[in-house]
């Protein structure tokens, strides 16, 4: 019986993921870096930060994708969102970066998206998100 409980569940999030275009494209390595690309562990306001990511195309075609980089503060409020796209061949991997101002010191939460495009919002990969503190 746990055989087919556990065989149950492995169908299913493999359904869900296939659905939702998951397993297609894998993100790592997320960074905040400076224009030098150097590493950023302490933002400060008004100081240029790139916010990348690495994509990996995991699945047998070549996948067009959509980067999308959305910032919240600290009362919910968007305070920057941005995208770039592009495609990958089958097993090509790629740094992808946006940059961010930030105006004023905080707290916020970045959330990275990887979809298909910007018309149909399918998802490549699971959303990513990270909290900085800005000073």
């Amino acid at each position: 019986m746990k055989f087919f409980i556990i065989l149950v569940f492995v169908f299913v999030v493999i359904g869900i993921n296939a659905a939702y275009g998951y397993g297609e494209v894998s993100i790592s390595n997320f960074k905040i870096v400076n224009s030098l690309d150097e590493n950023v562990t302490s933002p400060v306001v008004d100081q240029q930060l790139n916010l990348q990511t690495s994509l990996r195309n995991i699945s047998q075609s070549d996948t067009n994708w959509a980067y999308i980089v959305q910032v919240i503060d600290s009362n919910g409020a968007i305070s920057d969102l941005n995208y770039a796209t592009g495609s990958l061949i089958s097993n090509q991997t790629l740094t992808a970066a946006l940059s961010w101002t930030p105006h004023a010191s905080g707290t916020y939460t970045i959330q990275i998206f990887v979809w298909d495009n910007l018309r149909d919002i399918d998802p490549l990969a699971p959303t990513y998100t990270s909290t900085i503190t800005v000073t």
